[in-house]
């Protein structure tokens, strides 16, 4: 059977999102070794995509689930939907590492192919493309990919505003209570859902209400279930704050403007994390700022626009964060709105800029600099 032009982009997007990372994996095993084996990539994937960070806790939580005694009673912070998925295709796989690597892999292919069908909806093939492109080139895109939540956080979320976008309100809300149940930001999709809500029921159509608008209440109510987890746990439904403010993430809420504030000053304190952590956030802030500005100034839709500043001003309310880098990488608006750029120097300038620096901090990751 002959493929469709949409089903080749499709392949062609699930297959060069992943191919760019490999890409740099394999350019790093040159660079390291002077050659390429199938068993060096091996334990490369092994290292870091299944190792690092917080991969491990996500592992011991699908093998053990949240327990209240011990060191590993701080795994509480993070959400159910993830360990809980990797649990269950770990009885296939008979691994819980490569359970969550494929995971991840999956989510992160259907998050470019939705983002596709999403710009789509309001512009060319070129648009579309292009918002994809710069999702792979995002300089800490690699998290996607590992025993991280970066991957199917994309692909819930993504969903989430293409069935907004469709006025699919039970299908959002099932996605978004799904997204809600795997990090924190998920219940932020509820901006974006009851601006649609409230734009269709009030706005020019002014079409009438519908029952399964209901169905977009399974937002909050996705943390609302993490909440009664750590209830029914410790007493306490919000026993997560007590453990994130402690170590090792000593976590707190503070004004954006302190927190800014904070990261320059860190920047000169430790100019060896400057340009990996403390300057990158700074610049990531103030580059969303200044792009869904321009979404504005452009008229991009302003369900979108809207859930990039929320996203932004909850990320940057972190009062001691170090991985504002990979919390960025979902902030998917920005590629909606970049995706618009006309051909031309500017638009060319981005992509190599987004190129140079994919490879950049990606090459530094494998290698193990401290990028989190």
């Amino acid at each position: 059977m002959k493929l469709t032009q949409r089903g080749r982009d499709w392949l062609l997007i699930a297959a060069a999102s992943l191919s760019l990372h490999y890409l740099v994996m394999v350019l790093h095993l040159f660079l390291s070794n002077g050659a390429f084996s199938f068993s060096a990539l091996g334990e490369l994937i092994s290292q870091r995509l299944m190792e690092p960070g917080d991969a491990t806790r996500y592992i011991d939580i699908a093998q053990h689930g949240y327990v209240t005694q011990g060191e590993n009673a701080i795994n509480l912070v993070f959400y159910p939907l993830y360990p809980l998925l990797m649990r269950w295709l770990g009885w296939l796989t008979f691994s819980l590492p490569l359970s969550g690597v494929i995971i991840s892999h999956v989510g992160y292919c259907a998050a470019s192919i939705l983002l596709y069908e999403l710009i789509l909806m309001d512009g060319d093939r070129r648009n579309a493309l292009d918002g994809v492109l710069l999702m792979a080139l995002y300089p800490f895109s690699m998290f996607a990919l590992g025993v991280f939540t970066e991957g199917i956080f994309l692909a819930l979320s993504i969903g989430c505003l293409y069935a907004l976008r469709k006025h699919s309100f039970m299908t959002a809300g099932f996605l978004g209570f799904l997204a809600a149940l795997t990090r924190t930001q998920g219940m932020l999709l509820f901006f974006p859902a009851v601006y649609e809500w409230i734009s269709l029921r009030f706005g020019p159509k002014k079409e009438k209400p519908r029952w399964l608008d209901a169905f977009l209440l399974l937002i909050p109510a996705g943390f609302g279930v993490y909440l009664c987890i750590n209830g029914a746990l410790y007493g306490n439904f919000f026993q997560f704050l007590t453990f994130e403010a402690g170590e090792p993430w000593y976590q707190s809420t503070e004004w954006i403007s302190r927190n800014i504030a904070l990261q320059y000053n860190l920047a000169h304190q430790y100019p060896g994390l400057s340009w990996i952590i403390y300057s990158v956030q700074i610049a990531l802030y103030f580059f969303t700022l200044a792009t869904l500005g321009w979404g504005v100034c452009q008229k991009e839709r302003m369900a979108y626009l809207l859930y990039g500043g929320v996203y932004l001003g909850f990320t940057f309310l972190s009062g001691w964060m170090i991985s504002g880098g990979r919390y960025m990488l979902c902030c998917v608006p920005v590629y909606i709105v970049l995706s618009k750029l006309k051909d031309g120097l500017p638009r060319r300038f981005l992509l190599l800029c987004a190129g140079l620096l994919f490879f950049l901090y990606s090459l530094l990751y494998l290698r193990g600099y401290a990028i989190m």
